[in-house]
């Protein structure tokens, strides 16, 4: 079966994750059963007039992309044979299980073509012999319209294939993940302009994602995803820069219910490529990501975080992702003390997660609000964390320029008093600190001026910016310098979705003691206190110290460096 790309509707349909288990499966089956309220009645027999005359033509327009006469996308029955609709036991029929799913709004998928209300309560009301009705809306409700981009990518660009290479999928694979690495794609960076699914044989292929490898993490940053109905991404100019380092991660899930046998298939993602020119965008995160919070049984519950803008950006769109319990979300923008919603959705579905298009400029000193509303219908309490069945709050954002931490959380609860070390503390703020990959480096001399300052600058640098700018930072603290010896301390409190941050950490040090400056930046010898394993030193002039956060387990190094500046 030929390759061909796959553009339907222009929508693109994403589930993004960083290091934890994610699904997209808006898929085309019906193979749940009607619940026991589905509204049929005894003896229906839903018309075969009314059928030939207009339902019949609304199934095929809404569901024959996946369930037409031949089913496709791994699908596993046709819904267009008005016979096949009422074979089987009353209650159990295709037909009884349409009413369920498309008087529900699970079907047709979010992402594909809807049909409107009218046309939903015709099926509905056929269906159920008129024991259904569809007269409010149903399913997912957003406030803003899903990001659509063109229907043909822009002439010249280079195309780079990344394909399954003719993977077997046996007759008996309903539920299959494969995964594809691909390195070296590129001698030199480039911008990926457009990304489009390749559709091998549709027959079986459910969904596919492309992410890429962060560092030596662990994590995955999810660039694209396709699912049917859905289609390309492209940003109008610009795009996500591509390194000849890069490893990019295809994972494919493939869904054989037809139990087609000889199945070979080389699905994919084209990537469209052009030099580096225009806005470079990158994919930032302001949500509270995994960070500290939890939803008790049976109840409700909303995580919530602030951040405050650090550096003008322009956002180009933006995808909200929470799991199973997840109800609500909203995304707003204070200035000058006034709130203002960019982006809402209610009636939230774990299978439907999609880009919105909010073309918007931040300015420093906007403040961006992330909520996400759960509820929890189970008996056990759901707490934040990395599995499906935990629960998150990202709201995953194309920006440019590129800056994870573009945003920086409002700090957190942290408790400051001045340590045992210090002779005459001064007024101290408390700082939320900026996020980077760039470590600052301390003066090769590093000679601390004599004076007394509070803390004036906090930076956390990592090697992992993607966990780190779903964290939370903050810092206060204050330093004293006279003829070669340093007092001081430093207060600092992190949460972050990596054990034992989870829940938030605060700690302090506070020093008295002298350093070797000749020798340049250096540990303290102490005569008060405790400072081991941080470092005294200049920036750029600038006294600073640079204190190590312990991260358990995880894979992640964190360096809070907190900055004195005499000016």
């Amino acid at each position: 079966m030929p390759n061909r790309i796959q553009s339907i509707g222009g929508l693109l349909l994403i589930s993004v994750a960083v290091a934890f288990a994610v699904s997209v499966a808006a898929g085309c089956g019906t193979d749940d059963p009607p619940g026991s309220d589905s509204g049929v009645v005894a003896d229906c027999v839903p018309s075969r007039v009314d059928w030939d005359a207009t339902v019949g033509a609304l199934v095929t327009t809404h569901c024959g992309a996946c369930h037409g006469d031949t089913p496709d996308f791994g699908a596993p029955v046709t819904l267009t044979d008005y016979d096949a609709l009422l074979v089987g036991v009353e209650g159990m029929r295709l037909v009884d299980r349409m009413v369920t799913q498309v008087a529900g709004g699970t079907m047709p998928p979010t992402g594909a073509p809807q049909p409107a209300l009218s046309e939903r309560d015709v099926i509905a009301e056929w269906a159920s012999c008129g024991a259904v009705r569809v007269e409010d809306p149903v399913g997912l409700d957003a406030n803003r319209p899903v990001y659509v981009s063109p229907a043909d990518a822009p002439e010249g660009l280079e195309v780079i294939d990344l394909t399954a290479g003719g993977f077997a999928v046996s007759a008996t694979e309903v539920d299959r993940y494969f995964e594809r690495d691909f390195t070296a794609l590129v001698t030199e960076d480039v911008f990926i302009r457009r990304f489009d699914a390749i559709v091998d044989d549709s027959r079986v292929l459910h969904h596919l994602t492309l992410r890429r490898a962060v560092g030596t993490s662990g994590v995955l940053q999810y660039l694209y995803a396709w699912a049917p109905g859905t289609g390309a991404f492209e940003f109008p100019e610009g795009g996500v820069r591509l390194s000849a380092g890069d490893r990019l991660v295809l994972q494919i899930h493939y869904n054989n219910g037809a139990a087609y046998e000889g199945v070979s298939d080389s699905s994919g993602v084209r990537l469209f490529v052009a030099p580096v020119a225009g806005p470079e965008y990158m994919m930032a995160d302001p949500g509270p990501g995994t960070a500290g919070f939890s939803i008790p049984a049976r109840g409700s519950s909303t995580a919530e975080q602030s951040c405050i803008v650090r550096e003008p950006v322009r956002i180009l769109a933006s995808m909200p992702h929470m799991h199973e319990i997840g109800a609500s979300f909203e995304l707003d923008r204070v200035r000058g003390g006034r709130s203002e919603n960019l982006l809402r959705l209610g009636g939230w579905d774990f299978e439907t997660q999609l880009f919105y298009d909010l073309p918007i400029d931040l300015a420093v000193d906007d403040e961006l609000v992330v909520r996400c509303t759960y509820d929890n219908p189970s008996d056990t309490d759901v707490s934040a964390g990395f599995r499906t069945e935990d629960e998150m709050c990202f709201a995953f954002t194309y920006v440019t320029p590129p800056n994870a931490g573009f945003c920086s959380p409002v700090a957190g609860d942290l408790v400051y008093a001045p340590g045992e070390c210090v002779g005459d503390p001064v007024d101290v703020s408390t700082l939320a600190a900026v996020v980077t990959e760039d470590a600052p480096v301390f003066d090769a001399t590093g000679v601390i001026p004599d004076g007394r300052w509070a803390a004036t600058r906090a930076v956390m640098a990592t090697d992992n910016v993607i966990v780190a700018s779903i964290a939370e930072f903050s810092a206060a603290g204050q330093l004293a310098s006279a003829a070669g010896s340093v007092e001081g301390d430093a207060s600092f409190h992190v949460i972050a979705p990596v054990d034992p941050l989870r829940a938030g950490v605060q700690s302090d040090i506070t020093f008295t003691g002298t350093l070797d400056e000749a020798a340049g930046p250096s540990a303290l010898t102490t005569t008060c206190g405790d400072a081991a394993g941080t470092r005294f030193g200049t920036v750029a002039g600038v006294p600073a110290i640079a204190v190590p956060i312990p991260a358990g387990d995880a894979m992640i190094d964190l360096e809070l460096w907190v900055f004195f500046d005499p000016s």
